[in-house]
Formats: C-alpha cells, structure tokens, sequence
C-alpha cells in the first residue's frame, strides 16, 4: 500500500483535531505536518508538536527564502507550511490538517512549490477528505466556545462560501456524527485503504 498523505479539513466545529488525533493513534503510522506560526505559544502548547513557533523576522526571511507551500495572515499572526514539513517525510504516511480553502488548492500548492519527481510522488499519495457535521451541532459547538452570534454567523457563512467554491477539489466527504468518533475514523481509515490498496 502506498503510504497516504491525507490533507483533513472540514467544516468550523467539525471536530477535526479530534479525528486527527485519533488518526494518528491508528495505523497506518502518520506522522503530522506541523504547521509554522509567528504567534507565542498557549498554555500547554509544545514547540514541533502543536506548531512550530518563530519569530515574525523569521518567518518574514522564510518567506523570501521559499520554504513556504503556503502561508496566511490570521489575527494579526503568520501561519504557514514549511516545505521541509513534508520533503523530510516523503516515505511516511502524512496527515495535514488545514482549512477548507487550503485545502481546496492544495494540489495547485504542491505543483507550484516542488520539482516534479517530488511534485509526482506528493500527488498520488494525496486524499482530501471534508468533516461535516449537522449545522446544529456547529452553532451549539461555537456558542459553548463563548463566541458572539456576529462571530459565530461570519464562521458559517464562510463554511459555505468555502465548500462552494471548492467541494469539488476535496475527495471524500465524511459526516462526523456526534458520539460517533470510532465510526468516523473507520470511515476514514477504509477510504485510504480502498484507495491505495
């Protein structure tokens, strides 16, 4: 079996840092595309396993060096993918967690940032899977999340201005039932498997 690169998005709410966490528990073994970010760190967060922290100065020289796949501005901080993130990891199986616009380009990133041999052997690996969930649960998820409705509504409305424009590029479509995570995962684990068997 190929070893999967799974590029996982979805919905606000969706539940998709669960589902990744329990991907990664699982086989086959991923190993996680740790994104780069010029924030600080939150209570608890680790450098190199929840993000990858530098600098603003760094990040700006990163940029004009070319490590970026792709990078955004988000709260007043950068955030981005090093190209390292994935070169270094090119025989594992990968999991990328990132949002639904990203993921909506992610083959027009990859073909822009590496030569083609790597450029060949990234695409063919690749599955783009999209977390639903029911828009109840999304609104009762936010507001427990103490968010104003403005914030709440301006989320969900980019949801659908983002599946819009690119439900198309993403492969599978997975409903994250809730109390049903098991079932998710096995849902996921079969696509790659009937995939790339």
């Amino acid at each position: 079996m190929i070893n999967p690169f799974i590029i996982l998005t979805g919905k606000t709410a969706s539940g998709k840092d669960t589902v990744m966490a329990k991907l990664l528990s699982r086989p086959p073994n991923l190993k996680r595309v740790v994104t780069t970010t010029s924030r600080t760190p939150r209570h608890g967060e680790q450098n190199g396993r929840d993000y990858n922290f530098i600098s603003g100065a760094l990040f700006q020289e990163k940029i004009k060096n070319g490590d970026f796949i792709e990078y955004v501005s988000y709260g007043g901080n950068l955030y981005g993918t090093e190209k390292s993130q994935l070169t270094s990891n090119i025989d594992s199986g990968l999991i990328w967690r990132i949002d639904p616009s990203r993921a909506g380009q992610i083959r027009e990133f990859i073909k822009d940032s590496f030569e083609k041999n790597i450029t060949r052997d990234l695409l063919k690996k690749i599955i783009v899977i999209y977390l639903t969930v029911d828009d109840e649960v999304v609104l009762k998820r936010l507001q427990g999340r103490g968010l104003s409705q403005q914030e709440i509504e301006k989320r969900m409305k980019q949801d659908t201005r983002f599946w819009q424009e690119y439900k198309n590029n993403y492969d599978f479509v997975v409903e994250n039932i809730p109390g049903q995570l098991d079932q998710t995962v096995d849902k996921i684990v079969n696509l790659i498997e009937n995939r790339f068997s």
